[in-house]
C-alpha cells in the first residue's frame, strides 16, 4: 500500500475510532432517552451498528478532509494580495510602445 493509502486508512480508522467513542458517551449519558429508544426497537445492536456506521462515515471523510487540506503548506508567512514583494515591480512611468495600425482600405 503506497504512503497516501496508508494515510488515508490511518485518518479513516481515527474517525470510525472518534464515532465508536461518540455513540458509546451518547449511549452512556442516555441523551435524548436514546438508550430506550435503541431498547425498544428490538434490533439494539443492528440500531446500534447503523449509528455507529453513519457517525463513523461522516467524521471519517471529516477528518480525510482536513488531514488533506491541513498539510504542511505553510505559505501565511508573505505578503498579502497586490504582489507586493515578490514578482516585478511596477514602474510609476508609463513607456510608450509602437506597434503599427492595419490599413482600413483594402485593394
Amino acid at each position: 500500500m503506497s504512503e497516501s493509502g496508508r494515510s488515508y486508512a490511518h485518518h479513516a480508522a481515527t474517525g470510525f475510532a472518534m464515532a465508536a467513542l461518540l455513540v458509546a458517551l451518547l449511549f452512556w449519558l442516555d441523551t435524548g432517552q436514546l438508550r430506550q429508544i435503541v431498547a425498544l426497537s428490538g434490533n439494539e445492536w443492528t440500531a446500534a451498528a447503523l449509528m455507529w456506521l453513519a457517525i463513523g462515515a461522516v467524521f471519517a471523510g471529516l477528518k480525510c478532509a482536513l488531514a488533506r487540506n491541513g498539510g504542511g503548506d505553510d505559505d501565511d508567512d508573505g505578503p498579502r494580495g497586490g504582489g507586493g514583494g515578490h514578482g516585478m515591480r511596477h514602474q510609476e512611468e508609463m513607456i510608450p510602445i509602437r506597434v503599427e495600425a492595419p490599413s482600413r482600405h483594402r485593394r
